[in-house]
């Protein structure tokens, strides 16, 4: 495989550790013969992917490691009975994308590639906290007893997915919304809703959402967000999954550790170099 045979990648969700891909993809982006014209993306690869292809890559690090810097706890049981949030991680997350994107970065995606952002919905026979409590619970469950890079248990229990291209965000709040719906996990992220259906984390139905690329040609490069056991890595023919060289000491939702970010996007760099390097 060449790069110029790379016509379409995937950012997949992690919370906080997507800023490997952010690294990586900075460093691997600058060869020449690489212009994917389709990336997929799902929760916080949504966010970072659309970070990195607006040209906004060491801002949005800056801005999340300043702001994770002063917030000192991932929950504030003191808040329970104020009106201030218990988790600030909403918050935090939504003035994130709003700060970090302006028109002109809008724009500049928009006339990049295109990017399909996936969400999921509850199956309609159960409520916006029902459909929560279940979908979270079948993923998690899924991932301790079978540990799947693509998991299938929402899908088969009724939880269905959306795609929406960065392209329809008319706005940066639009896209803010995008954004916080395919991350969606409560109690982090509040219920939120789209078309009045309740959305929420695309991961849930495929955290690595290599299915939204099956009408492109071409090679498909998928990034991940944390390392799989060898045999839990997919052989697919035109499917080029890159985990990171060490494990990413950082969790999903812990807003408070900006050495760890660090550290991550560092990775990322180091590992791009090294993909680089076995490709000449």
């Amino acid at each position: 495989m060449t790069f110029s045979d790379i016509s379409s990648v995937v950012f997949s969700g992690g919370g906080g550790r997507c800023i490997w891909q952010s690294g990586f993809w900075e460093v691997v982006s600058q060869h020449q013969d690489l212009n994917p014209g389709v990336f997929a993306c799902a929760s916080a690869g949504a966010t970072i992917a659309c970070i990195t292809l607006a040209g906004n890559a060491a801002k949005g690090l800056e801005y999340f490691m300043t702001v994770t810097r002063k917030n000192r706890r991932n929950v504030h049981p003191g808040n329970l009975f104020k009106k201030d949030p218990v988790f600030p991680h909403y918050g935090i997350y939504r003035q994130a994308i709003l700060d970090i994107f302006d028109d002109a970065a809008l724009k500049r995606l928009h006339d990049g590639p295109e990017i399909r952002v996936l969400i999921s919905r509850p199956p309609r026979f159960l409520g916006a906290r029902s459909g929560t409590v279940v979908g979270i619970a079948t993923y998690a469950l899924e991932k301790k007893l079978v540990y799947p890079m693509h998991p299938r248990w929402a899908s088969r229990i009724g939880f269905s997915s959306t795609v929406i291209k960065v392209s329809d965000c008319v706005t940066v709040e639009a896209l803010a919304e995008l954004l916080l719906q395919s991350s969606c996990t409560p109690p982090f992220v509040p219920v939120l809703k789209r078309d009045g259906r309740p959305t929420l984390d695309g991961g849930l139905i495929d955290n690595v959402p290599a299915g939204l690329l099956d009408d492109q040609s071409g090679e498909k490069l998928i990034l991940l967000s944390r390392q799989y056991p060898e045999d839990r890595v997919p052989v697919i023919p035109g499917r080029h999954y890159i985990q990171p060289s060490e494990p990413i000491a950082l969790d999903k939702w812990d807003y408070t550790n900006p050495e760890g970010l660090q550290q991550a996007y560092e990775l990322g760099r180091k590992d791009g170099e090294m993909y680089i390097n076995s490709h000449e």
